[in-house]
């Protein structure tokens, strides 16, 4: 027996809205992003002299930064637990169909720092693919275990900073690079641009590798034992023990929100790692309470009306994702617009939001007429190779 691609009748439609969102979210986070530089992003943001832009940034980089990589993280492993089980059943090789796939995804990434954005993350699924794929027959119990340590790797590693010497995870600042990287973004060439792309990327090697690595890892692996607990079934069956779920999970999330700083002794040399094992206890809360609601919403039939352009976006989130920084490195980067370094951060957000309404819009024209997205069919046939 073979195994053979999804139909579309076979989708998840929740799982496909709340993928959807979490582009949106990406979305939002990243274009911060593209308009200001990986070698010094926290001090451009400081230094706005406008006081309610400056509050604004505040708010939303607190609402939004980490909380839908999360969910993004989270979908990841999610589908691939439903690969997983589509092969299992089909009692066909999934190792072999997997590295593929993960193969493909991780040259896609190279691809997309090389050719548009240092911020990239599609490197980092292809290794949390990896690693699943190797933990994928473990029960649930040393999952989930092995998924906190991972997702709390950064406190382990900070913790042990404060004995032996150990490479900065937390920092990827190179001020003397910063004036430089305005110029050259917002009037340099495709080529100075891609140059000092790598740079950047270079730069943030170790925040990649001690600390969102790990956590992306840690995210995904717990999507992988959600779907393997069939968490969208669960939600479909029991809307009202979830909302009421979902009501406990937001009021925590809330109030740790506003609480998490006030446990850490910033005279401690430990307040870094406890600092960080706080901020990712918040982001737990809160990123599940944003994929939840997206769930429950999606099980109900009339919302699912309103919700079919997201359900659509997340059809062909690697296409969409893709998309976006190509959009946004014309906006932003001299070979484009050159529209880099704005301070009127309330106008980047608007504009990210200007994007992802044109992108809702070509979604749903393309599927008029296709049924998958154009990159997604690549990453399918060099995946099922004969499929």
């Amino acid at each position: 027996m073979s195994a053979s691609p999804t139909l579309n009748k076979d989708r998840i439609f929740s799982i496909d809205a709340a993928r959807g969102f979490a582009l949106l979210g990406i979305l939002l986070v990243n274009i911060l992003g593209f308009n200001a530089s990986f070698f010094n992003f926290g001090g451009f943001y400081s230094s706005i002299s406008d006081e309610s832009q400056m509050k604004f940034y505040q708010i939303f980089i607190s609402l939004t930064a980490d909380k839908f990589i999360f969910l993004f993280s989270f979908l990841f492993g999610y589908g691939i637990f439903l690969q997983f089980e589509k092969f299992r059943k089909n009692e066909v090789n999934f190792n072999g169909f997997f590295s593929r796939r993960m193969l493909v995804l991780a040259i896609f990434g190279f691809l997309h720092v090389l050719l548009l954005w240092a911020g990239d993350i599609l490197i980092s699924y292809a290794i949390a693919g990896f690693i699943i794929l190797a933990l994928r027959k473990l029960h649930g119990r040393w999952q989930i275990l092995i998924a906190l340590i991972f997702y709390f790797f950064i406190g382990i590693w900070l913790t042990a900073g404060t004995w032996i010497t150990l490479p900065n995870a937390m920092s990827s600042t190179c001020t003397q690079c910063l004036e430089q990287a305005k110029v050259i973004y917002r009037e340099g060439n495709y080529f100075d641009c891609l140059i000092l792309r790598l740079q950047e990327y270079f730069a943030f090697r170790n925040i990649n590798i001690f600390y969102y690595l790990p956590k992306i890892i840690g995210i995904a692996l717990m999507g992988f034992v959600a779907s393997k607990n069939k968490l969208h079934k669960s939600i479909e069956k029991y809307k009202i023990r979830w909302s009421l779920i979902w009501t406990l999970i937001s009021g925590a999330g809330v109030f740790i929100y506003f609480n998490y700083e006030k446990i850490v002794n910033f005279d401690s040399p430990f307040a870094n790692a406890v600092y960080m094992c706080a901020y990712e206890f918040m982001n737990i809360f809160v990123a599940s309470s944003y994929l939840l609601f997206i769930l429950i919403i999606a099980s109900f039939k009339f919302p699912q009306i309103l919700l079919k352009p997201l359900a659509n976006m997340g059809r062909m989130s690697l296409t969409n994702y893709l998309m976006q920084s190509l959009i946004m490195a014309f906006l932003f980067q001299g070979w484009g617009l050159g529209l880099y370094g704005q301070t009127q951060i309330s106008s980047v957000i608007l504009l990210a939001i200007g994007i992802f309404v044109l992108q809702l819009i070509i979604n749903s024209i393309w599927f008029r007429f296709y049924n998958q997205g154009p990159l997604e069919k690549i990453w399918r046939k060099l995946s099922y190779r004969n499929n």
